[in-house]
């Protein structure tokens, strides 16, 4: 399964949670609706029970004042009554249910005087001395019950009234919960993808990018780390990976370049350095013989001179194609840029030059082979001298990559005339110069030296604006 179907599925997964949550969500809000509505319910229930409570009551004194056989008003009334004890009691376990003890109590004593007052009045009218309508205090203990029922009735009303604004404040609260709880989610899912594609899905596309132009020997492809975290450090260890192989195949193609070409130029040098030892020999013994002659011995000293720069130009031939064995060392950056610059100062001297050397504190310990970077320094620093006049400035700086853990880069800059965009394509090819005294082999054996050590040797330059030599190369020591 690919990544992107795996992080697809977590996305599905995600959202089924959230469904599901909205689901439950809805179901808890039916069965609290169900609930309220079932209260709201027994409210008006039991406002209808009351109701019919009142008109029974109503009722039964009607009876006790309708003229008539008194037996038959007698076995009507116990049949209300009968009918009113049946609603009354369950009336009155809701109360006593609901904690309203007082009330309660109020209609109970009241029913129990009011059934004392129709059992008098039954008595007096089977005995034939009730009067017409009941007596005013005997009225009043069935507007007493007929109160207190009503106000049972308010206390139901007003309960039901109280449950249908809770129930319609809590349907408001709930429904905007779930608003927010549905728009928050979808807010959440879609910056948990954004942040997923972010964080996750565009650095693995990048490194699959760069093992597939690995992959087509594209080495110098490059990715641009985007976090600190795993997936950026490993971005940087593929970039330094590239670079390890782009200069591992450096040195393998320049070893064999160079044994091949080391044993072409010993046989050369062999074979011309016999033919000259002849001819510095016969120059000497001339000039041996004839030692009053001076136009002689000057002509004999032209040609020892000749032999001897031809000699130097086939030693010079003989290192450049010796393959570099490097010895790695942590070194002290500033000191051995310090002790280059010791030993050229009397060259700037000399032309008027002046030079600015400054290390960063970052880079004070690097792995380098002094010996042989030291000449490739040498090399940069003479060349950059050589195009600068006098009352002009050379500078000299290195600093970390701030792109590339692990790498630095030295920085050689002069002020003089620039390089064309022409020379630019051939200063580092051996033997090419643009100086009368010059060999062309110093910025050819500094680029060796350079891609050797892993790096590389740019030059940024242009007619009239000088130039600019920057090694970046790995090995910088992080400081504990």
């Amino acid at each position: 399964m690919e990544l992107r179907q795996k992080f697809g599925l977590l996305t599905l997964i995600y959202v089924l949670s959230l469904a599901a949550n909205l689901v439950m969500s809805a179901w808890c809000i039916v069965v609290y609706f169900d609930s309220a509505f079932r209260d709201f319910q027994s409210g008006a229930f039991q406002e209808q029970q009351i109701e019919r409570v009142r008109q029974l009551l109503r009722r039964q004194r009607e009876v006790l004042e309708e003229r008539g056989n008194p037996s038959e008003r007698a076995a009507q009334y116990r049949e209300l009554q009968d009918q009113f004890s049946a609603i009354l009691i369950p009336v009155q376990e809701e109360l006593l249910g609901q904690g309203i003890l007082a009330l309660r109590a109020e209609i109970e004593q009241a029913a129990q005087r009011k059934d004392t007052v129709a059992r008098r009045w039954l008595a007096l009218r089977l005995g034939g001395r009730a009067g017409e309508v009941l007596p005013e205090e005997d009225q009043e203990a069935f507007s007493s019950l007929d109160m207190r029922l009503l106000q049972a009735s308010n206390i139901f009303g007003g309960w039901r009234q109280d449950n249908v604004a809770a129930a319609a404040q809590t349907q408001g609260r709930v429904v905007t919960i779930l608003i927010a709880n549905t728009v928050g989610g979808a807010i959440l899912c879609a910056v948990g993808i954004w942040c997923g594609r972010r964080w996750v899905m565009y650095p693995i596309r990048d490194l699959r990018e760069a093992t597939r132009q690995i992959g087509l020997g594209n080495f110098a492809y490059r990715i641009i780390p985007r976090s600190r975290d795993e997936l950026g450090q490993l971005a940087e260890e593929v970039n330094e990976m590239s670079a390890t192989v782009v200069a591992i195949q450096t040195q393998l193609v320049e070893q064999e370049r160079l044994a091949a070409a080391g044993e072409m130029v010993t046989r050369l040098a062999h074979n011309i350095r016999n033919p000259l030892a002849g001819i510095r020999g016969l120059a000497e013994a001339t000039t041996a013989l004839h030692p009053d002659d001076l136009e002689l011995v000057g002509c004999q000293q032209r040609i020892t001179d000749t032999v001897d720069r031809f000699e130097k130009w086939l030693r010079d031939l003989q290192q450049s194609v010796t393959p570099l064995k490097l010895n790695l060392q942590p070194v002290r950056l500033a000191e051995l840029v310090g002790g280059v610059m010791t030993a050229l100062r009397p060259m700037f001297d000399r032309r008027g030059i002046r030079y600015v050397v400054e290390i960063d504190p970052a880079v004070s310990e690097v792995q380098l082979d002094s010996l042989h970077f030291e000449q490739a320094l040498v090399a940069l620093v003479t060349n950059a001298a050589q195009a600068s006049e006098a009352g002009q400035e050379v500078r000299i700086s290195a600093s970390p990559l701030a792109e590339a853990r692990g790498r630095w880069r030295l920085s050689v800059m002069d002020h003089g005339a620039g390089i064309s965009a022409e020379l630019k394509r051939k200063i580092f090819l051996p033997y090419f110069t643009t100086k009368p005294e010059g060999n062309g082999l110093g910025l050819a054996m500094a680029n060796k030296v350079v891609r050797l050590h892993g790096g590389q040797l740019t030059v940024d330059s242009g007619p009239g604006r000088g130039s600019r030599f920057d090694a970046e190369l790995p090995g910088l020591v992080a400081e504990t």
